[in-house]
């Protein structure tokens, strides 16, 4: 028996989370319908969420619908092992065939998570470890995992990205110049950074999916003295779409 009564308020906002996460993008009421709970309550609740990081709301339609952040939450099954343990004999092929550093890195909020890396320390001029987060406008896996949003998805999170890699002194960074960038990097089929991150380092990288949407990506860098960006794409640009895809279709069959 528990030693106190359960607060009736977290109780409702787990079911609410737990409803939204089911249910994918919803209305206030969408959820009211599905939950019983008073509108103006949901509204007070989703608000709460989205200050927290849980969940994300469409500037048009106003849906809302639960963020990567949601994963920290869960004991027993994590998305983030799942994908490691099905991609890393996919990376170690490609490692051993393109030779250059690889890295995969899923989307958690406002930043790129490095999951697993084949960098060595001072690679670049840059230590990425395991937990590394990297700014999702600036970095090759940031532009895929954008360019892979639909229309309406791209122009939320920038709104949000575009002010905080400005307060973080990240370089000039003006709504239509990114928008372009992205347009770019969907032509190409992948992302690119060209010493964005490292003055001597280059990169693209390719959207991973899951269920048909993105979660996050899978890069190849290299030193832009030994093979700068124009050779990189013409060397790699189709490999690491190829990896990209092997890693979404390993998801796609669990």
């Amino acid at each position: 028996m528990a030693s106190y009564e359960p607060v009736v308020a977290l109780m409702r906002g787990l079911d609410l989370l737990r409803s939204l996460n089911e249910r994918g993008p919803s209305t206030v009421g969408e959820l009211h319908q599905a939950t019983a709970i008073a509108k103006p309550t949901i509204v007070r609740m989703l608000e709460t969420l989205v200050h927290a990081g849980y969940v994300d709301v469409s500037a048009i339609e106003r849906r809302y619908q639960v963020t990567a952040r949601v994963l920290q939450l869960s004991n027993g099954y994590e998305l983030q092992q799942q994908l490691l343990k099905l991609a890393r004999p996919i990376l170690n092929h490609y490692r051993t065939k393109v030779g250059w550093p690889i890295e995969l890195s899923v989307f958690d909020h406002d930043a790129m998570v490095i999951l697993d890396t084949s960098r060595e320390p001072d690679t670049f001029s840059v230590n990425r470890k395991t937990g590394s987060r990297l700014p999702v406008l600036s970095s090759a896996l940031g532009r895929a995992y954008l360019s892979a949003l639909s229309d309406e998805q791209l122009s939320h999170a920038l709104t949000t990205l575009i002010a905080r890699e400005r307060d973080e002194s990240l370089g000039p960074v003006r709504r239509e110049d990114v928008i372009d960038l992205i347009q770019s990097c969907r032509t190409r089929g992948y992302g690119y950074a060209d010493r964005t991150l490292a003055s001597n380092a280059c990169a693209i990288a390719a959207a991973i999916r899951m269920n048909g949407k993105p979660i996050g990506s899978v890069n190849i860098a290299s030193h832009v003295a030994a093979m700068p960006l124009n050779v990189l794409e013409a060397n790699h640009g189709k490999t690491v779409q190829s990896l990209a895809n092997e890693i979404s279709e390993a998801l796609s069959q669990t």
